[in-house]
């Protein structure tokens, strides 16, 4: 996975290995960001699809649903807590100046979880 893909950042440390980050940066717009504590992070869940790949990151209070193409290694750079922020690519520019096999973030949603409604 690329350290310059302008959907995702690595955080990186000494030697090029990864230092664990605290929080995951969620730029929805240019706009305005959520920041999300890795110590929250329940659940990534990833699924290929034809065409589109969807990455469900399940947290203490909410879900996120990011959608794209090529998102395995971003899954998996989550397990390590190596990813510094999403975001998704600009229309304009969306896929095309990115390697083939680069992955590129469509979109990304965030849901607030409902508490326990039969409470």
């Amino acid at each position: 996975m690329s350290t310059e893909n302008p959907c995702f950042n690595l955080k990186r440390g000494v030697n090029g290995s990864h230092v664990p980050a605290d929080n995951l940066r969620l730029e929805l717009n240019p706009k305005g960001f959520y920041l999300l504590p890795y110590h929250h992070l329940e659940l990534v869940k990833f699924e290929a699809g034809e065409g589109l790949d969807t990455l469900t990151l399940s947290f203490l209070k909410r879900t996120v649903l990011i959608t794209g193409k090529n998102l395995r290694e971003l899954g998996l750079a989550l397990q390590d807590r190596a990813v510094e922020f999403v975001k998704p690519m600009p229309v304009f520019d969306r896929y095309a100046s990115l390697a083939i096999n680069e992955g590129s973030v469509k979109t990304i949603e965030i849901q607030e979880n409902q508490e326990n409604a039969h409470a």
